[in-house]
């Protein structure tokens, strides 16, 4: 009798160890960085970590240098959660990765604003599809335009052009026919080296890009980047929300929405250190603003982008600037 007592308590030790160890694993975050585990998003997530303790949730991270094989892993399950671009994570939470839409957002005022918004506990069902749910949203930076000839000055003279479109985001190549440029598929690792290498002409990017991909040199001095913002681009942190409890959810959502003004210190010096950093002639100024209007009304009715998150974000824009000419047309976006 004590012999199966004592084995039924090494069998429940057993289990409790095994359910542990199960949680342990249930707790990995892979974190998408081109520039490995340094600098500062690594270092962010790495705080963002500490604060997870500090909520009873222990977690590990992961960093992956290849953004497509880290959402491959998340989709196998070896990871719980990825913060990953917002473009990417369009396939796991269309509401939120609708954020990162061209012409969506004009200013970093009003991506805060949006992601505000988005903390607020009355939002949380909407980022939530399937098996998987936003934790958390920061800004990268406005996306660019970079072109290695600044005589391509109005979106007339693109037309021919080549332009890198990322082979994962569908919005980009159907801008990219829109407006008459050859669409060349690329990714996040490759895009910058077929630019520098004068591959293509023309790519869409952030300023903190700039310095790590050396975009610089297919800059040059003969090209320019175009100071308007065509995508809000975002990070988001996207988890399997039976691994995590809502109230986990909801505190990283208002973690990350704290961080904002931290990232964005990050995103002004990048800004700051572009070399020929042009605004495109008063007279093409309102052609960029409608071709990229035109191109996210295309995208919506095409499907691409979520119909509620751009109805959001209209409110976002108004609410902004209540003398916006969209904002007594009627239209939901």
């Amino acid at each position: 009798m004590i012999i199966i007592k004592r084995l039924a308590l090494l069998l429940a030790i057993a289990m409790m160890l095994c359910a542990v160890t199960s949680r342990a694993s249930a707790n990995t975050l892979c974190v998408f960085s081109l520039i490995g585990a340094q600098g500062e998003l690594w270092e962010q997530m790495q705080d963002y970590r500490i604060a997870a303790a500090s909520w009873g949730t222990p977690i590990t991270l992961r960093v992956f240098t290849d953004e497509r094989v880290a959402a491959e892993d998340f989709k196998a399950g070896f990871c719980d959660g990825l913060m990953m671009t917002g473009i990417r994570a369009r396939q796991f939470v269309p509401f939120s990765g609708s954020v990162d839409a061209i012409g969506g957002l004009d200013s970093y005022v009003a991506l805060q604003a949006l992601i505000e918004l988005l903390a607020h506990p009355k939002l949380a069902a909407s980022l939530r599809h399937g098996a998987y749910e936003t934790a958390g949203i920061l800004p990268l930076g406005a996306a660019y335009l970079f072109i290695n000839d600044r005589t391509i000055n109005s979106v007339e003279k693109m037309a021919g052009h080549t332009m890198a479109v990322f082979d994962n985001d569908r919005a980009q190549s159907l801008m990219a026919e829109r407006i008459g440029v050859r669409p060349e598929l690329s990714d996040i690792s490759n895009f910058s080296s077929k630019f520098n290498n004068g591959v293509v002409d023309v790519i869409a990017a952030p300023a903190v890009a700039y310095r790590p991909l050396e975009l610089y040199r297919g800059v040059g001095v003969k090209g320019m980047v175009v100071k308007m913002a065509t995508v809000q681009l975002t990070l988001q942190l996207v988890l399997r929300h039976e691994r995590f409890s809502d109230e986990f959810m909801a505190r990283s959502r208002r973690y990350f929405a704290d961080q904002f003004e931290q990232a964005m210190e990050v995103v002004r010096a990048a800004e700051d250190e572009l070399l020929f950093f042009y605004p495109p002639p008063d007279k093409d100024q309102e052609r960029y603003v409608e071709m990229m209007n035109d191109a996210r009304l295309f995208l919506i009715d095409a499907g691409v982008y979520d119909t509620a998150m751009m109805t959001w974000m209209k409110k976002v824009r108004c609410k902004v600037d209540p003398v916006r000419a969209e904002c007594g047309n009627g239209s939901p976006w």
